[in-house]
């Protein structure tokens, strides 16, 4: 099999192409530079290469669609973040199988979709493995905190978001729906369900303010450092908001 890999932490990806490697003798090629990937994958062709592994930190994702954006350029390939936060070890698998299966089943042949719950079997053993899993920025699931522990959680939660408000004077409405998707941080959300909850209303006119302030709040996440807060679209009409801490490269 002929894997590419687009990471943002190149020693880590490095590790997973070795292990990839010796492991099942799949050649692998990393990239950290987006255009260089995208390039060699266009260039080699769906026909060729059996998977797209890419870092879920290496391009705005909040606002790209990348099977959509497959479609349109006519040259489909199975695609996954290796590293998505959304699915926990043993549940990959079945995770990047569905999105397959749900955006882009029809544009690949049925013998390579059948292939892949295996390949993403061994790709979750390896990034999943002692000596990578900790590394790996996003990957990491949170760990439990007891209920006497919680109260402190919401304390901190309550700071970290009015330390963001004031750095980045956000204005009263912003920081309803800033604090509306912190609280429920990677769920994901409908617009319909965050116009109702939050104006009582769904219509053009409240997607349309809805659309603004993301937007704007998108600015003010992007330039946090030591934690920063991403607001991605999950979905055509559906966001999910993601926290996550600078990590050293492995």
């Amino acid at each position: 099999m002929i894997l590419l890999i687009l990471t943002t932490q190149e020693k880590v990806g490095k590790r997973i192409a070795d292990r990839l490697r010796s492991k099942y003798n799949y050649i692998v090629q990393t990239f950290t530079n987006a255009r260089k990937f995208c390039e060699a994958a266009y260039d080699e062709g769906p026909e060729r290469i059996d998977l797209l592994m890419v870092d879920y930190l290496s391009f705005l994702n909040d606002e790209l669609n990348p099977f959509e954006r497959m479609v349109e350029m006519e040259k489909v390939f199975p695609f996954i973040y290796y590293n998505t936060p959304f699915a926990k070890s043993g549940h990959r698998t079945e995770y990047w199988y569905n999105k397959i299966v749900r955006h882009i089943k029809s544009y690949i042949p049925d013998e390579k979709v059948a292939s892949l719950i295996r390949l993403f079997s061994q790709i979750d053993d390896i990034v999943s493995a002692p000596d990578i899993q900790p590394y790996v920025r996003l990957l990491n699931e949170p760990p439990e905190i007891s209920d006497e522990e919680a109260e402190d959680a919401d304390e901190e939660k309550k700071l970290f978001l009015e330390e963001f408000r004031q750095k980045h004077n956000i204005h009263n409405s912003r920081f309803r729906v800033l604090e509306y998707l912190y609280k429920r941080l990677g769920e994901e959300v409908t617009e319909e369900t965050i116009c109702n909850d939050l104006w009582n209303e769904y219509s053009d006119r409240k997607t349309g303010v809805l659309y603004s302030y993301i937007s704007e709040l998108r600015k003010a996440c992007s330039t946090e450092k030591s934690s920063r807060l991403l607001i991605e679209r999950s979905g055509k009409r559906s966001y999910r908001m993601v926290l996550y801490k600078n990590r050293d490269a492995v």
